[in-house]
């Protein structure tokens, strides 16, 4: 049985002096990772193919482009192809649906059945035209489209029974959080499931505002958060997680922390490395 490689998503400067992302890729490598989200970053400063041979130097390689956060009537199918071509890269992701949306504080109402249903209609289209270029559109989830049912099932399942194209890729910590089993969701998924992102949390809920001068109620689902911690000291099931990731055929572990608190971002990728590392199940 083989062994995932380990990636990351976020854990990068943003803004300032480019040169401080290059700095930062290289010296998680230097940890043990070999692949980032976000490739999307090669193309913004300086020439993308030379940015990708650098990267590709010191043993990195990107694993995503972005599907934009424009709302899917204003992807641009042309732009995401050559982007990617251009980086070798097959696969384009989205981070936000209309219940991610709500549960974020980017709209008011809960999302209804029918805008649901309407927006994994525009999502399926979307995977199938990106398919024609051999790129394979996946959608991460966070808690809210487990927490979330229609028609007695959650927002979540309904895009993966609804979908032929649209593929996964699952947040296990949001999966948790959310109440669900990852391990069981990625049985679930199949070969749906195409990437997976390796987060950890404690249920100490932290206040998250979402807009300025609202007063938060931390009960609320909408506006509280989990207190992320580093992959291997929190409540996911890690070696579970992982073993089910090697027996699905998987390629990398990607670990994400949407916020740190008593580590910086090298020291919470080094610790989640070696945690993965110890499971057996990375290398």
């Amino acid at each position: 049985m083989g062994k995932l490689k380990a990636g990351f998503i976020g854990f990068t400067p943003f803004g300032g002096d480019p040169e401080d992302f290059y700095k930062a890729l290289e010296s998680y490598a230097g940890i043990g990772y070999s692949g980032f989200e976000g490739g999307d970053m090669l193309t913004r400063n300086g020439d993308a193919k030379e940015n990708l041979a650098r990267v590709k130097a010191f043993g990195m390689e990107p694993l995503s482009v972005g599907l934009g956060f424009g709302g899917l009537d204003n992807v641009d199918i042309k732009a995401i192809v050559e982007k990617a071509h251009l980086l070798g890269i097959n696969r384009a992701a989205s981070f936000m649906g209309c219940v991610g949306a709500y549960r974020f504080g980017q709209r008011d109402d809960k999302p209804t059945y029918d805008e649901v249903m309407t927006e994994i209609e525009k999502y399926n289209a979307i995977a199938k035209e990106l398919a024609k270029e051999g790129i394979v559109t996946t959608f991460h989830n966070h808690d809210a489209e487990f927490l979330h049912f229609y028609k007695g099932k959650s927002a979540f399942y309904q895009m993966m029974d609804n979908s032929e194209y649209l593929k996964f890729e699952l947040d296990t910590g949001w999966a948790l959080y959310g109440h669900f089993d990852p391990v069981q969701v990625m049985e679930d998924l199949g070969d749906k499931l195409k990437a997976l992102h390796v987060k950890d949390f404690t249920y100490t809920n932290v206040a998250h505002p979402v807009r300025p001068g609202q007063v938060v109620d931390e009960n609320k689902a909408q506006v509280s958060m989990p207190r992320f911690t580093t992959p291997g000291t929190g409540l996911l099931p890690l070696k579970a997680v992982l073993k089910k990731a090697v027996e699905m055929g998987l390629d990398y572990a990607i670990v994400e922390q949407d916020f740190m608190y008593n580590m910086n971002q090298f020291e919470t990728l080094t610790g989640a490395y070696h945690n993965m590392k110890e499971t057996g199940y990375v290398g």
